[in-house]
């Protein structure tokens, strides 16, 4: 099997998944899904009430705390999972170029957020604790990859729309 009809299948099926739902809810989702470096912050802020090694410094003592290790091959993992999705909804010839716009708009926003408060931290007392690493290194690369696929997917989109014409 081709694995852009798998590619188009999935897209496909998560259409039809979202587009069943009410106007509320799909906005929701899209607030999730462009936030979701916030979820991750969140998923990490919450992880270091349990594992107190994960809100230590980055750059503290030379062996790193072997506890550490799990939670953060977890947020790499969804962080991970979240701009592949990315990639595929920027990618899909379907999406308008307006939401293209849009999305890169966000990012770049998000992206500064996070660059500010990366450089508040390292000039703060505590350092850059480890459950930060990761939610910024989701917004920057996001920003860059959203960005080049936008430009790919603008230029290559139809004039018109072929959903719907088969």
């Amino acid at each position: 099997m081709d694995p852009t009809e798998n590619k188009a299948a999935l897209i496909e099926k998560v259409d039809k998944t979202v587009a069943g739902r009410s106007h509320f809810v799909r906005w929701l989702l899209g607030v999730v899904y462009w936030l979701f470096p916030f979820v991750l912050l969140g998923i990490g802020l919450l992880i270091g009430d349990f594992i107190p090694a994960f809100r230590t410094s980055v750059f503290g003592k030379s062996p790193i705390d072997e506890s550490v290790w799990l939670p953060l091959v977890v947020l790499i993992i969804l962080a991970v999972t979240w701009l592949l999705f990315d990639l595929f909804w920027v990618f899909s010839r379907e999406t308008t170029s307006r939401s293209l716009q849009t999305n890169s708009a966000v990012t770049n926003f998000m992206a500064i957020i996070f660059s500010v408060a990366f450089g508040y931290l390292i000039n703060s007392q505590g350092g850059i604790p480890w459950w930060f690493i990761v939610p910024f290194a989701a917004a920057v690369v996001d920003v860059f990859t959203t960005g080049w696929a936008a430009i790919n997917n603008a230029t290559q989109k139809p004039f018109m729309t072929e959903r719907g014409r088969e």
